[in-house]
């Protein structure tokens, strides 16, 4: 399904077809609000829902490097010999280290911080859970499992608190926990050991 599609699904849902109380910029926030709320339960379900890798590089003498803008939580790091940097928590780095090459790695706030500070250009893999960009056009599609998306336009819907009819609003509810779980099931999978650290927190998201 389109953006355009979703919002005509979700505008059929709240009885509200004209632009007179929801507008077309309402609608298209609303639907990548839904979106973006949607994507969180299918990483929380499953990291590698959303997963991707990417490079990073730092800098001579700087103790950090900018996330992706993208991400959602770093799993792992590679180095250029395709050997894991191990994890380590920030609160646990030996601060008198002189720079040289870096041992572990943490995330504070958007930065990946290292241990020591590197003294000079290294470039690492970064593997990531990470945010698909909002529908930017009618015609974008959501990077979504194929049959699903009509949830989108009932979550959105149920977000609104536009729904007059408390019949209707049963009814949506009633899809929505179906498509839910339909969903759920079509998502996971059988989980690794291995753990994604959160972004700007000390500890590791569990397998829920």
């Amino acid at each position: 399904m389109t953006r355009s599609e979703l919002v005509t699904e979700y505008r059929r849902l709240i009885d509200q077809p004209h632009e007179n109380i929801v507008t077309s910029t309402m609608a298209n926030a609303d639907i990548n609000t839904a979106y973006r709320e949607l994507i969180n339960k299918i990483v929380g379900w499953n990291y590698r829902a959303y997963y991707t890798s990417s490079t990073i590089t730092t800098t001579a003498n700087v103790a950090y490097v900018a996330l992706p803008s993208d991400c959602i939580w770093v799993n792992k790091l590679m180095d250029s010999a395709c050997e894991q940097l191990p994890h380590k928590d920030l609160e646990l780095f030996d601060i008198s280290l002189s720079a040289g090459t870096p041992l572990a790695w943490d995330t504070a706030g958007r930065k990946i911080y290292f241990t020591p500070t590197a003294s000079s250009a290294l470039t690492y893999t970064i593997w990531y859970t990470y945010m698909p960009s909002n529908l930017s056009s009618n015609s974008s599609t959501p990077e979504f499992i194929p049959g699903f998306e009509d949830i989108i336009a009932l979550k959105a819907a149920i977000n609104s608190k536009l729904i007059r009819e408390e019949e209707a609003k049963d009814m949506v509810q009633l899809q929505y926990g179906e498509r839910l779980n339909a969903l759920r099931l079509a998502i996971m999978t059988q989980q690794t050991s291995s753990s994604k650290r959160v972004i700007g927190s000390s500890y590791d998201i569990g397998e829920y």
